[in-house]
Formats: structure tokens, C-alpha cells, sequence
């Protein structure tokens, strides 16, 4: 008989930017629809906070 941890019909968490399977225990960021596995983290951070990032030199004169 195969045994599994999971429950049945319960799908794993997957980190959406690497495709990771995120474990029970390990913390994870859901933001916006993303989850995110620590190894991604800063990739879902930059992305979600690249509508503020700016270049000095480079402002936007409305």
C-alpha cells in the first residue's frame, strides 16, 4: 500500500516563480496571487515593488 503525507485531494504548494514544492514547516510569502518560496523571495519582492523603483537622474517630469 503507497502512503502519502498529504492529505487526499489536497494539492501541494508550489512556489510560482521556481516551481518548487514548498514543504510543511517551511515558510513561504503569498502576495498578489504569487506564492514564494524563501529561495525566490527577492525576485517576488523586486517584482512587486519594481512600480516604485526609480534611477536618480532619470525622474519622470509630469
Amino acid at each position: 500500500m503507497l502512503r502519502t503525507s498529504r492529505r487526499p485531494g489536497r494539492r501541494a504548494l508550489r512556489c510560482t516563480l521556481c516551481g518548487r514544492e514548498i514543504l510543511r514547516g517551511e515558510e513561504y510569502w503569498a502576495c498578489n496571487g504569487h506564492l514564494s518560496c524563501g529561495d525566490c523571495f527577492s525576485e517576488l519582492a523586486r517584482r512587486e515593488l519594481a512600480p516604485c523603483r526609480e534611477i536618480l537622474g532619470r525622474e519622470v517630469w509630469l
